[in-house]
């Protein structure tokens, strides 16, 4: 079965949960984006509890 883009993505990422469609899944985020207004109070929010990695 040949696999799209989409699909190679979450099967390399995939951390619990199966692929299977209405199933949740885990997943291993290599980056995101923030938004302007709330991305820098969310850092800052994670900064002050400590957290090492987000």
């Amino acid at each position: 079965m040949a696999f799209n883009v989409a699909q190679q993505l979450i099967q390399n990422h995939l951390v619990s949960g199966a692929m299977k469609p209405g199933e949740e899944i885990g997943l291993a985020i290599d980056q995101t984006l923030t938004q302007d207004a709330t991305g820098t109070m969310v850092m800052l929010e994670l900064e002050a509890m400590g957290v090492k990695r987000v």
